[in-house]
């Protein structure tokens, strides 16, 4: 399952939407508040990027 986030047009910044899906899946639209500018933004597919979830690292911890 993949992430999708959107990149807020007054900064820059990445924001996750909350949703998951299938990058097959079709997504339509959407609406998210932007924690950067303060303002909700109103995304469709074509602003919408798919993130791919980070594998768990494993914590390493070095001996002493």
């Amino acid at each position: 399952m993949a992430r999708i986030v959107v990149r807020c047009q007054y900064t820059g910044h990445y924001v996750l939407t909350g949703i998951e899906s299938r990058p097959d899946a079709p997504v339509a639209e959407g609406h998210v508040f932007c924690p950067y500018c303060t303002a909700e933004h109103v995304w469709t597919c074509n602003e919408a990027r798919l993130a791919q979830a980070r594998p768990n690292k494993p914590l390493v911890r070095q001996a002493s």
